[in-house]
C-alpha cells in the first residue's frame, strides 16, 4: 500500500515536470494550480507528505545528510552503519626493517666470560715437551721410568666468568653450556652453585673450536643469559682423556693422515682394563669413570682382548646392559702375538666389529692398554694414514700412564719390521695389504674401517 502511494506522488511530480517543459512558460496561474494540487494531496496523504518533506530536504541538504537519513529509518543500513562504528580500526602494518626497536629494559644481571683464545693446551708440561721433541724416542725423559706414576691425563681446560649484579637481585645458580656448534645445540650442561664462578672443562677434543655460555638463574626468578664466546684446542695429538679409576686411555681420532685427511675423533678409544684380572667382580672403573666412558664418550661397545683365564667369569661389560661386551681373546706373548692363527683369528673378529658402524662409538683393551692394545691401535690408525712417526708416538705415549712397567721399541721386532717389509707405496697401503694377504681380513672390512674412521682431506 505504502509503495502504491509513493508512486502516486512520483507520478504527480513527473507530471508536473513534464507539462513545465511542453508548456515553455507556465502562466502563473497555472503554476500555482499544479502546486496547489500537489500541496494538496500531500496534506490528505501522510506517505506522500514524508516523501515531499523528504524530497524538499534532498533540494536543499547535501547527499550525505539523505544517506544518513536514510540509514536512520533502515533497520538493515543501521545495523551496518552501527557494526562499521563499533568495529575497531585495523591496526598499521610496521615493518620490522624501518621500525626501531624497542629498547629492553637495563638487565639487572650482567655476566662477563673470561677469554681464552687459540691453542688453548690440553696436554700438561711434560706431555708437550714430549710430543715436541724432535727426537720420538725420547719419552722416557719425560714420563716416569718405573711406571708407578699417573701423568696420562690431559690438562683440564677452565672456563670462568664474573657476575655484576643491580637492584639487590642474587645469584641462585649457574648452568654452564659448551657445544661445538655456535647455536650450542645438545651441549654439555653443566649446573654449579652460586658460590662457583668457574667449570674444569675436561677431555676436549684437539684442533677443535668450543662454544660456551653461562646462565646465571637470578633470585627474582629470571634466567640472565651471557653472550656466547668460544676457543680453539690445540691441535697436536694424542687425545689422551681422563677416566676415573682406568688409565692410558687415549681417543684413536686426531692424528692427521698423510693424505691431508685426519682420524675421526670420538669414535674409537683405546686403554686399560676395567675390571681387575681374574675377578669379575672387582671392578676397578668408578661410577664417575662410568659416567665419562658410557654418557659422556658415548660408549657403546667394549672389545676386551685379555685372555679367557683373565676374565674371572666376566661376560658383560661393567659399563652397563646397554654396553656390547666382546670378548676377543689375544696372546700377550710377544713371540706369536703378530704371527699365531689363534690371534690372527682375533683380529679378524676385531675388523669384522670395527667394520660395523652400529658397534660404535667403541672402548677396545687388554690388560694395561699397552701390547694387545697397541698393536690394535698401530693396524687401525697405519690402515687410515696415519704417519709412522705419529704411531709411534701414540705408543710410546703409553709410558704417561700408570702401567707399572716401561715401553720402548720392542714392538718393532714384533709387528713393525713385518708391516715395513709388505708389499705397497705407503706405509697405509702396507698395512693394507699385510692385513688382507696375510692376516685374512676380509677386504670389506678393511674398507668400512677406512670408510668410518677416516675423515677425508678437505676441500
Amino acid at each position: 500500500m505504502k509503495s502504491f502511494r509513493f508512486l502516486t506522488l512520483a507520478l504527480l511530480i513527473l507530471a508536473l515536470v513534464f507539462n513545465f517543459a511542453a508548456c515553455g512558460k507556465e502562466s502563473p496561474a497555472g503554476t500555482a494550480a499544479t502546486t496547489e494540487a500537489v500541496t494538496a494531496a500531500a496534506e490528505t496523504d501522510p506517505v506522500t507528505e514524508a516523501v515531499t518533506a523528504a524530497a524538499t530536504d534532498a533540494a536543499t541538504e547535501p547527499a550525505t545528510e539523505a544517506v544518513t537519513a536514510a540509514a536512520a529509518t533502515d533497520p538493515v543500513t543501521e545495523a551496518v552503519t552501527t557494526a562499521a562504528a563499533t568495529e575497531p580500526a585495523t591496526e598499521p602494518v610496521t615493518d620490522p626493517a624501518t621500525e626501531p626497536a624497542t629498547e629492553a629494559a637495563e638487565p639487572k644481571i650482567v655476566i662477563r666470560l673470561a677469554e681464552l683464545g687459540d691453542a688453548v693446551r690440553i696436554h700438561t708440561d711434560l706431555q708437550a715437551a714430549y710430543l715436541s721433541d724432535s727426537d720420538v724416542y725420547s719419552v722416557l725423559e719425560y714420563a716416569d721410568q718405573e711406571g708407578t706414576v699417573e701423568l696420562g691425563r690431559p690438562v683440564p681446560i677452565t672456563l670462568s666468568w664474573t657476575v655484576e649484579t643491580l637492584d639487590e637481585v642474587g645469584v641462585r645458580s649457574f648452568v654452564v653450556r659448551v657445544a661445538t656448534n655456535p647455536k650450542l645445540t645438545r651441549p654439555k650442561s653443566t649446573v654449579l652453585p652460586k658460590t662457583k664462578n668457574s667449570l674444569e672443562f675436561c677431555n676436549a677434543m684437539i684442533g677443535t673450536t668450543y662454544y660456551w655460555n653461562v646462565t646465571v638463574n637470578g633470585t627474582d626468578g629470571v634466567a640472565y643469559v651471557s653472550p656466547t664466546a668460544s676457543f680453539t684446542t690445540e691441535a697436536q695429538g694424542p687425545r689422551n682423556l681422563s677416566v676415573d679409576g682406568v688409565t692410558n686411555v687415549r681417543d684413536l681420532g686426531g692424528w692427521a693422515t698423510e693424505d691431508g685427511g685426519r682420524v675421526r675423533q670420538g669414535k674409537l678409544y683405546r686403554g686399560g682394563r676395567l675390571v681387575e684380572n681374574g675377578s669379575a667382580s672387582n671392578v676397578l672403573i668408578t661410577e664417575d669413570g662410568i659416567k665419562t666412558l658410557r654418557d659422556e664418550l658415548g660408549v657403546r661397545s667394549e672389545i676386551d682382548l685379555r685372555l679367557k683365564s683373565k676374565l674371572g667369569g666376566l661376560t658383560a661389560s661393567p659399563l652397563g646392559d646397554k654396553v656390547n661386551f666382546y670378548s676377543r681373546p689375544m696372546s700377550d706373548d710377544w713371540s706369536v702375538m703378530f704371527s699365531s692363527e689363534e690371534n690372527f683369528q682375533s683380529i679378524r673378529e676385531i675388523f669384522a666389529l670395527l667394520a660395523d658402524e652400529s658397534n660404535y662409538p667403541v672402548y677396545f683393551h687388554c690388560s694395561i692398554g699397552t701390547d694387545r692394545t697397541g698393536l690394535i691401535a698401530w693396524l687401525v690408525n697405519g690402515l687410515c694414514g696415519v704417519s709412522e712417526e705419529d704411531l709411534w708416538r701414540d705408543y710410546l705415549f703409553s709410558n704417561f700412564g700408570k702401567i707399572n712397567n716401561t715401553r720402548t721399541t720392542g714392538i718393532r721386532k714384533v709387528y713393525v719390521n713385518k708391516l715395513e717389509a709388505a708389499e705397497g707405496a705407503t706405509f697405509a697401503e702396507k698395512i693394507y695389504n699385510y692385513l688382507r694377504d696375510t692376516v685374512g681380513v676380509a677386504e670389506s672390512d678393511l674398507q668400512a674401517v677406512i670408510g668410518i674412521l677416516k675423515e677425508p682431506a678437505a676441500n
